[in-house]
């Protein structure tokens, strides 16, 4: 016969001995079902606005008057127009613009010298800050090459810019002038 089992006795120490060495690393399990597939997000929108026109032939140019631009050449988007053979480029779109203008000048025949002639960019009539070109001429053979670039804000649309001659009469050829959108107006 068994008797009864006595009471379990006190802990022992914790022994002293080293640890054990790691075991090796189990296998890799099963990869899990892949998940649903997101919603499809918004189709996004390019926004390049960009016009640029030049003219070739030499033209005349007066005094308050705009220098004519006969084509077109590259462009994207509709934010920006200008009618081949025109003066004028509207903006559709309002945003922060460059506008670059080159071109070459000449005195007219039969001008007094000196001869101090200005092409200045006008937005919307008034003339832009920090594009205005200018040279004086001191004889009939001399020429000119004009040229800027720069940012320009157009919070409000539709928006005009030309170019405008002031000083004398001259001959203007080879000119070029480009807008594209840089950035949105900021807030």
């Amino acid at each position: 016969m068994t008797g009864a089992t006595g009471p379990t006795g006190p802990t022992g120490a914790t022994g002293t001995g080293a640890t054990g060495a790691t075991g090796p690393t189990g296998a890799t399990g099963a990869t899990g079902p892949t998940g649903a597939t997101g919603a499809t997000g918004a189709t996004g929108t390019a926004d390049t606005q960009l016009l640029s026109a030049y003219s070739t032939p030499s033209a005349p140019g007066t005094a308050g008057n705009a220098l004519l631009f006969d084509l077109n050449g590259a462009s994207s988007g509709t934010g920006i127009t200008h009618t081949p053979g025109d003066s004028d480029f509207t903006v559709e779109d309002p945003g922060i613009y460059t506008v670059a203008f080159h071109g070459n000048l000449a005195p007219a025949s039969g001008v007094n010298f000196p001869l101090n002639v200005i092409l200045e960019l006008q937005q919307n009539g008034t003339v832009v800050p920090g594009a205005v070109v200018q040279h004086t001429f001191h004889t009939s053979p001399d020429t000119a090459t004009v040229a800027f670039s720069l940012p320009v804000d157009v919070p409000s649309v539709p928006a005009t810019f030309r170019i405008v001659g002031e000083g004398g009469n001259f001959i203007y050829s080879e000119v070029t002038m480009t807008l594209y959108k840089v950035a949105e107006t900021s807030a």
